[in-house]
């Protein structure tokens, strides 16, 4: 394996450098002059545990009744989402991406390598299968089959009817990676995945074989560092149109069956695309946001309310736009136009670090610390 795992948090400290940022970060954002973003409820998975500033990034699920978490330690909770209250907890094997909630079954990696599943009503182990990888990001599933993403830059297919791997696709590694938490995507009888050479490839789903492959990203400069050029963002679907980013590279708009690239603009992401099917949602490595109309391309609305911060991470909610930073602050920000609507501050005692996870009423995140929060915007005053 050319990429050590450790080096996530030089690239890290890259795009700090490479944007003009501060190690420490710029001060605290402004308040916002409305503050109308709070929490109904909080769960600690494991009272009382600081992490180093590794990479502990474990993303929830949830379905209409309960949010699943799970902790480095082993830890597997599922809460009502209503009140926050447990519903069962398990303690198992520790644990290195996040929960994939599939029907009614959980699919989480140890750090073994071993693929684990358990009944989502229960907790009640269903499968253990041993795979022996590292991943960057929790595995898709649809169906009976598991796509997944190897810390060793492979793209792997695994049948889980016949347990067994259906091809294995082997990437050109550069020395540095973002190690970030791209996700690849089914679509069809296809799979999509983007890669940390900067390259965005659609395989055929029983064959593995390329149907089309695109750049993204060319590396430039002298230093590993200076040529850094993942495709750290998971593809996005939109009305049937694929939305992909590269660091360093472009923001593309691409026709999944053909290949066929119909739109393109110069802009260097590192944090996953929203959309709420009209608009599409980006932040540009500096902080910066934008919402781009996705049937002229045109920009309706850009932010700078939150530029020079490390942001993670955008999730529509409702009619909003919530927005993670690796500091400790969770924003909103009114999707229609961008104003900013409140603020939750949690600067100096949690990190946040993967998306927040959304339905029609609320939002929930999960800290690096193991902090689940649910969260609200609640309406303007009259």
């Amino acid at each position: 394996m050319k990429v050590l795992h450790s080096l996530w948090v030089v690239a890290l400290l890259v795009l700090m450098g490479c944007s003009g940022l501060n190690p420490r970060y710029p001060a605290a954002p402004q308040a916002f002059a409305e503050d109308r973003v709070d929490f109904s409820w909080s769960h600690f998975l494991v009272d009382g545990w600081q992490p180093g500033d590794g990479a502990v990034r474990l993303r929830p699920a949830h379905d209409e009744a309960r949010l699943y978490a799970a902790h480095i330690d082993g830890t597997v909770v599922a809460l009502n989402n209503a009140d926050g209250r447990v519903q069962w907890k398990k303690t198992l094997n520790p644990w290195q991406v996040g929960i994939t909630l599939h029907r009614d079954q959980l699919f989480l990696l140890s750090q073994t390598g071993d693929l684990v599943v358990l009944d989502a009503n229960t907790g009640a182990e269903l499968q253990r299968t041993e795979w022996g990888i590292s991943a960057v990001s929790p595995m898709v599933v649809q169906g009976n089959q598991i796509a997944i993403l190897g810390q060793d830059g492979a793209l792997r297919l695994w049948d889980n009817t016949s347990r067994s791997w259906v091809w294995i696709y082997d990437s050109e590694q550069p020395v540095l990676t973002l190690h970030g938490q791209a996700q690849p995507l089914f679509y069809r009888d296809a799979l999509i995945a983007g890669f940390a050479n900067g390259r965005v490839v659609a395989f055929d789903l029983l064959s593995g074989e390329i149907r089309w492959s695109h750049r993204l990203a060319q590396p430039r400069g002298v230093t590993d560092l200076q040529r850094l050029v993942d495709v750290d963002v998971s593809p996005l679907l939109v009305n049937g149109r694929i939305y992909v980013a590269a660091y360093e590279g472009q923001l593309m708009e691409i026709i999944p069956e053909t290949g066929e690239v119909r739109w393109r603009t110069e802009l260097s992401v590192s944090t996953n695309l929203a959309t709420d099917d009209a608009l599409l949602f980006v932040a540009n490595r500096t902080g910066e946001l934008f919402a781009y109309d996705v049937n002229s391309k045109a920009i309706l609305w850009q932010q700078q309310a939150v530029a020079g911060r490390p942001l993670t991470a955008l999730t529509v909610q409702g009619d909003h736009l919530v927005v993670t930073d690796r500091r400790g602050y969770v924003y909103a920000f009114q999707r229609s136009n961008g104003q900013p609507v409140g603020r939750l501050d949690f600067s100096g005692r949690q990190r946040f670090t993967v998306p927040a996870i959304a339905d029609a009423q609320n939002f929930y995140v999960q800290s690096m610390q193991g902090l689940l929060l649910k969260g609200h915007v609640s309406a303007p005053q009259e």
